[in-house]
Formats: structure tokens, C-alpha cells, sequence
């Protein structure tokens, strides 16, 4: 069994993480909330960092959060980048893209160490340890062809995300894919204006997963799109969707906000 002190030191080197690989092959929790951009030379493999953070300890938590982003920024410092989202329970998910496995060895707050020293980093990460019991990383995977993102379709300015988790049993992985295809088929058929990005449980996962994630400026508007849609996609819509629901064995939505203040992408 793991100390306290040693997972504070397991702690420091990958998003809060110090040996990844090794944390990864005894998660066991599932992936509840992320936001992605594709604007990093399209990136399609990306590692998340989930901290459960405690409802009293929110504001701590997030006070130093904002603290290690500004550090970042302070000093423009290129080994990493994030996009930080939270749930609404709690759960604050960072989301890094890799190019490939062998990234997860990168020690990411070497560069932030160098600048402001390893004590004053640990100081941060500590404090932010105090705020949560348990934490998790794993890895998930863009789906491009099964994504439908129309002509002109944009998040910016769209902070509010609704996620679909679509569980399947291996057996019928390649069914569920094609079921899925039939929806985005259906989407181009009829030109429907917003789009949804769809993501697939990697290494790290449990269980096997599709994540469509849908967003809008806040619920009230993606309620709104929803009753659009469906309107626009008539009756072909409900036989095409069983089709998914028929492959899947459970379903979840896990409402959650995209928050720029605690995310850091370093300028060129």
C-alpha cells in the first residue's frame, strides 16, 4: 500500500502526476469531463489529469490553480499546455495532446522548477494535494470520421459542455462504430448547423467507451439546438439513434463548463 508521502511524490512531474505510466495500469475510474481543441496540428491522442476535488476545499483549490497557470504564463514556458474543465461535482479534468506514448516520460514542471525552484513548484502541488483524496490520469482518443463538425462550426465563445458516454461490450465494437457513422450520415443528410466531436476511451479506461461531446454558450442554448434538431431531422432520427442505444450498455450525460482562466496554452 502506497503512503501519503509517497503518492505527494508521485505527484510532481506530469499534470500533478510524477510516474504516469505506473499510476495508469491501477486506475480504475472512468473519464467524466474534458474539453478539446483541435488546433495543435490536429492531435488525436490526449492525456487527462482528473483531481476530485472536495466542495469546501473548491476555493483553495482553485486559488492555487490559478497560481500555477499565471506561473506559466509569467515565464511562457513551452514543455506543456493544458485546457482545464470542471463538473458540476466536483471533478476538475486537465487536458494535455501528446503526439505519442513515449511523452508520458516528459517531465513537464522541469521548466517551472528551473524558474522559480523545485521548492517553491512542490509548494503549489502540495497544496493543491490537500484539496482531494483521490485523483486518476488516462488517455483518450479524437475520432475524426465519426465527429461531425460542418463547415463554419466553431466552440469559441462556447464554455458549456454536455457529454455523452456511450458504453459497448467489446463484442460489438465495430457495430456500435458503424451505428454511430449512420447518426453523422444523418446529420450530413440534412445539413444540420451545429456539430459534435467524438472521443474514444484509450489506455487507462476500464471499460470501452464513445464520448460525444456537444457545446453551447450555456444549457439553456444547447436545450435549444436540441429541439431544433430534431425537428430537422424528422423521423429518420429516433430508428437511427436505437440503433446506437441497442449496442450500448449504459449511458451517461456529465454537464461541465470549459474554464480558460485555469487553462494555459503558452504564445508562440
Amino acid at each position: 500500500m502506497k503512503t501519503l508521502k509517497h503518492q505527494k511524490k508521485t505527484r510532481k512531474k506530469l499534470v500533478f502526476s510524477k510516474n504516469f505510466k505506473s499510476n495508469l495500469m491501477t486506475l480504475i475510474a472512468l473519464l467524466f469531463a474534458f474539453n478539446i481543441t483541435h488546433s495543435q496540428d490536429e492531435a488525436t491522442m490526449f492525456v487527462l489529469h482528473t483531481d476530485n476535488v472536495k466542495f469546501e476545499k473548491i476555493p483553495a483549490y482553485e486559488k492555487v490553480a490559478k497560481e500555477l497557470k499565471d506561473n506559466f504564463t509569467k515565464y511562457n514556458l513551452k514543455d506543456n499546455n493544458w485546457t482545464t474543465v470542471n463538473t458540476q461535482d466536483g471533478r476538475y479534468v486537465y487536458v494535455t495532446p501528446i503526439k505519442n506514448m513515449a511523452e508520458l516520460d516528459k517531465n513537464i514542471m522541469k521548466g517551472l522548477t528551473d524558474k522559480i525552484g523545485e521548492e517553491a513548484v512542490n509548494t503549489m502541488l502540495d497544496s493543491m494535494d490537500d484539496c482531494y483524496d483521490t485523483h486518476s490520469d488516462k488517455i483518450i482518443h479524437y475520432i475524426k470520421d465519426l465527429s461531425y463538425e460542418p463547415e463554419g462550426y466553431t466552440t469559441a465563445g462556447k464554455n458549456y459542455r454536455e457529454y455523452h458516454f456511450i458504453y459497448y461490450a467489446p463484442k460489438n465494437a465495430k457495430k456500435i462504430k458503424e451505428a454511430i457513422a449512420n447518426v453523422k450520415a444523418l446529420y450530413v443528410k440534412k445539413g444540420i448547423k451545429n456539430g459534435y466531436t467524438i472521443f474514444h476511451s484509450g489506455f487507462g479506461n476500464e471499460k470501452n467507451y464513445f464520448m460525444v461531446s456537444v457545446a453551447g454558450k450555456d444549457k439553456l442554448e444547447i436545450a435549444q439546438i436540441d429541439k431544433i434538431e430534431e425537428k430537422q431531422l424528422g423521423e429518420e432520427l429516433d430508428p437511427t439513434m436505437f440503433n446506437v442505444i441497442a449496442l450500448s450498455t449504459k449511458y451517461e450525460k456529465v454537464e461541465a463548463r470549459v474554464r480558460p482562466d485555469l487553462s494555459y496554452y503558452p504564445k508562440e
